[in-house]
């Protein structure tokens, strides 16, 4: 597909950005050493009183006109070219102010020079000289536009002096990812829908066909809750998607879609290009900690570079498993952009705004089963969760103190009607492990998930089918250590969980504080009884 031509950008004014020029007396002109003298009759000598009288005699009656005018501006610029823009020959011109002559009438008691006055200088000679100079800023305005002098490239996180340390050994790995790092572009109807970098992950060279990751952000239409688990967010499946390169052409083609994904929020892109860079390599071996640089592209396609650390935090309850976080300010067009190592190894992709993004490891299961099955499918828990690991420790140590628990991951809600909520999974429970596997972290989940979805349709079976867990559970409020079967089903659709609720009656106006009598457990929420409380771990810590 013929690259869509760039528009061309309008230019900012660069006049505050020209350094200003110290003249002597009060003059508006800059001084330039390379600018023409004036005669040697004029220097030092004050002029004939006569001359002078004949100059006013001039203004007075008018003779000048706009033909002598012009007459004075070619006699008193420089040589042919010095204000042209060098377009009609193969090498530019030198840029030249024009100087103003001025007659050097003495010095004062302090040794400066006294100038000739302004209003005795030549009328003409004045006019000559505001067009000339008019021409040097509009050249001095077309050089600042070359790409090695023009200070409109917006800087980075690596001018920060406290990035000394590493700026060197970044520098050619960030350089190196900067290749495939891409700018994406959404349209509907020839309106922006969004915007987000992105970068390749792979290369067809016999068909010249490139593949393209970024976030399904790019095309999502509505959002309408925070509350990721809603499942709520639409999507623009045709909008049209242009992928804008930072190359000498300023390529941009129109991409099609190859696959999204709503849960992991990630897309996929194909796009026929030339390529001159090397496919990144993923490293899965991120720590908590880390340093890592963010890399996305602008409106302008100029490369962002963000830098920070891999936070020791996990998602809160309206994000989804799969997020790790970043403790640096990441620009917002960023977003779908590659997360590296100083080894230039892709460690994930920036997929949120909230500093949030996917880690490779469950990037590189969600392309394998892409590749594998066309689709990603998951296995649906019904619950969410956040890491004891992550906790505080005060917080980690009241919970192996009453619950004898070092590590697992807490329950945090219960999805209404869900199989877990029918076993008796409640708010502030903790899962021990997974078909005896102890897992840590919302990202083991979601790899432990992912390759039991693997396994699962690796033997013969489909979306839709079910897999059998073996979930070791503490449950808080009983103080009780336990076992729970769940049979779960194998999607590839987004998973949603759902807050419980009921609808308020008179019967509530009567009830006590403590009063669950009416409410059946499991139909319209859950809700403990009070034999359910029997042995509280003081929940409230969780």
């Amino acid at each position: 597909m013929a690259p869509i031509t760039k528009e061309e950008e309008g230019g900012e004014a660069w006049e505050s950005r020209l350094r200003r020029r110290r003249t002597p007396a009060g003059s508006p002109t800059p001084p330039a050493g390379t600018a023409p003298s004036p005669p040697p009759s004029q220097r030092g000598k004050r002029e004939r009183p006569g001359a002078s009288r004949g100059r006013k005699r001039a203004r007075a009656t008018g003779r000048e006109d706009e033909k002598d005018a012009e007459a004075a501006a070619a006699s008193a610029s420089p040589p042919a070219g010095h204000a042209s823009s060098g377009a009609s020959s193969g090498t530019s011109s030198p840029l030249r102010w024009p100087e103003l002559p001025r007659a050097v009438l003495g010095e004062d008691s302090y040794g400066e020079q006294i100038l000739e006055p302004f209003h005795e200088i030549d009328p003409a000679i004045v006019r000559a000289h505001g067009k000339l100079k008019t021409k040097y800023f509009a050249k001095l305005d077309r050089q600042l536009k070359l790409v090695s002098l023009d200070q409109r490239i917006p800087s980075s996180c690596m001018v920060d002096p406290r990035l000394l340390s590493v700026r060197k050994a970044a520098t050619n790995s960030i350089l190196q990812i900067a290749k495939v790092t891409v700018g994406l572009s959404s349209y509907i109807d020839d309106k922006m829908l969004g915007r987000t970098s992105g970068f390749l992950i792979d290369w067809d060279v016999e068909n010249r066909i490139g593949t393209v990751l970024t976030s399904a952000l790019v095309i999502q239409s509505k959002s309408p809750s925070l509350d990721e688990w809603s499942a709520t967010d639409e999507y623009a499946t045709h909008a049209e998607v242009r992928v804008h390169f930072m190359d000498k052409a300023a390529t941009t083609v129109v991409a099609n879609l190859l696959h999204y994904d709503k849960h992991y929020n990630l897309a996929l892109f194909k796009v026929s290009m030339d390529l001159s860079a090397q496919i990144p390599s993923f490293t899965s071996e991120l720590k908590f900690a880390e340093e890592v640089f963010v890399l996305g592209r602008d409106e302008g396609r100029y490369l962002t570079i963000d830098h920070g650390n891999v936070a020791y935090e996990g998602p809160s309850r309206l994000q989804r498993h799969h997020y790790m976080f970043i403790t640096c300010r990441i620009n917002k067009l960023g977003i779908g952009g590659p997360v590296i190592n100083h080894g230039g190894q892709v460690a994930g992709m920036y997929s949120h705004p909230g500093l949030a993004f996917t880690p490779s490891s469950i990037i590189l299961r969600c392309l394998q089963m892409w590749k594998s099955f066309n689709c990603i499918p998951r296995l649906h828990v019904g619950m969410k969760f956040s890491a004891i690991s992550l906790l505080d420790l005060p917080h980690r140590e009241v919970i192996a103190c009453k619950c004898d628990i070092d590590d697992g991951l807490i329950v945090t809600q219960v999805s209404e009607g869900s199989i877990a909520e029918k076993l008796g999974v409640r708010h502030g429970d903790i899962i021990k492990s997974w078909n005896g596997e102890n897992i840590s972290t919302t990202i083991e989940l979601e790899n432990f998930l992912l390759d039991m979805c693997e396994k699962h349709l690796d033997k013969g079976n489909s979306i839709g089918s079910s897999v059998d867990l073996s979930i070791g559970i503490f449950h808080t409020r009983k103080g009780k250590h336990g076992t729970i079967k769940m049979t779960v089903n194998v999607s590839d659709d987004v998973e949603v969980i759902a807050e419980g609720t009921y609808p308020v009656t008179t019967a509530d106006c009567t009830s006590g504080d403590d009063d669950d009598s009416g409410i059946i457990q499991g139909e319209r929420v859950s809700r403990e009884t009070p034999d359910d409380e029997d042995g509280d771990m003081e929940s409230y810590f969780f």
